[in-house]
């Protein structure tokens, strides 16, 4: 009896694992993800999150799930406070505030924390983001002054 209890528990076990793998970004629990307000970029967000965990799950890079929490936390909040802006000068302090804390996430990660696919997924959610304010257009890279990464 204790055999077949044990061997249900781990088939359920299996089957939840494989259910999770399966589920697509847009179903995504946020539980750990602030919303911004914008639905655009919470997807950019959650999309960004989603590689990075993948990676760690694969790899064993010199960051850990609290370093990509902390970086959505800052892009969530930069979104928010950029939400709230009322001009292009204002906004631009919270894009150099943002861009030297995401500097500072990386080096404490070794400089492994943001590579080129993160890089240009943070950008695209900085950059959106005020573009959505209309503070800069599209393909104008408000990082660049600042970013290290």
């Amino acid at each position: 009896m204790k055999n077949i209890l044990i061997a249900v528990l781990a088939i359920l076990n299996l089957v939840m694992c494989t259910q999770k793998k399966n589920i697509s970004s847009s179903e995504i629990k946020t539980e750990n993800t602030k919303l911004t307000g914008d639905k655009e970029t919470n997807q950019l967000i959650i999309d960004l999150k989603k590689s990075m965990e993948d990676y760690m799950a694969v790899s064993k890079p010199s960051y850990s799930q609290k370093d990509i929490d902390e970086c959505i936390s800052i892009l969530s909040e930069y979104t928010t406070n950029i939400l709230k802006t009322h001009s292009r000068e204002e906004a631009m302090l919270i894009v150099k505030s943002t861009v030297l804390k995401l500097n500072a996430l990386n080096e404490k990660c070794d400089l492994s924390l943001i590579e080129t696919n993160e890089r240009e997924q943070i950008t695209e959610i900085i950059i959106l983001a005020s573009h959505k304010m209309k503070y800069n257009s599209l393909n104008e890279d408000i990082t660049e002054e600042w970013r290290e990464w």
